[in-house]
């Protein structure tokens, strides 16, 4: 059955198949973002690396992120989280789709504090069981640049697949990015 992500939940937003904290396996949680998350998502896309290898822009402010925000929420097509420790409740990274009701298209982010300890593949491997189970979806993909290894290696060892026919040249940044396709097909019940 197909769903919107988002059910009003009393006096603020929940995304459906999740309670109140999010998702969570033990190290990893996800949640939806908080209006207090937009200055952290700004500071944190001006890392090296983020501006490497996404389009965020490094001139991105927290009132830009907030509209962001209020705008995911009232999205049928776009779902986010921030990627938090499911102890201490630190930010660590953001997760989106962007989807048709059937497929859709991942982005991630992992902060560079959060790096190295296994964050980005399990929250990629929650992220796309929630898509599959609570918006409906059958099958998600993403692309990555061809010289970001680290996120290469994140999507195999999510159960992604490389796919070459996925596989395409973006503009962005001023230079054509050689950008890698992965795919995730919906397990059978």
């Amino acid at each position: 059955m197909l769903c919107s992500p988002y059910v009003e939940a009393g006096a603020g937003w929940q995304c459906g198949g999740m309670d109140e904290r999010g998702l969570d396996d033990g190290v990893v949680r996800l949640r939806e973002w908080a209006d207090d998350d937009a200055a952290w998502y700004a500071e944190s896309v001006r890392d090296p690396l983020i501006q490497l290898f996404t389009t965020e822009s490094p001139a991105l402010d927290a009132g830009q992120v907030l509209a962001a925000i209020i705008e995911l929420r009232a999205s049928d097509t776009d779902a986010g989280f921030i990627v938090c420790d499911a102890v201490t409740g630190a930010r660590l990274g953001n997760i989106a789709v962007r989807h048709d009701g059937q497929s859709g298209e991942v982005s991630y982010w992992i902060a560079a504090e959060a790096r190295g300890r296994g964050v980005a593949t399990r929250a990629l491997a929650m992220f796309s069981t929630w898509s599959f189970q609570a918006v409906g979806l059958h099958e998600l993909w993403l692309q990555v640049h061809r010289d970001n290894i680290a996120s290469q290696q994140v999507a195999l060892h999510a159960g992604y697949r490389r796919e070459p026919g996925r596989d395409t040249s973006q503009k962005s940044k001023g230079t054509d990015w050689p950008m890698l396709g992965f795919a995730l097909t919906r397990p059978r019940a």
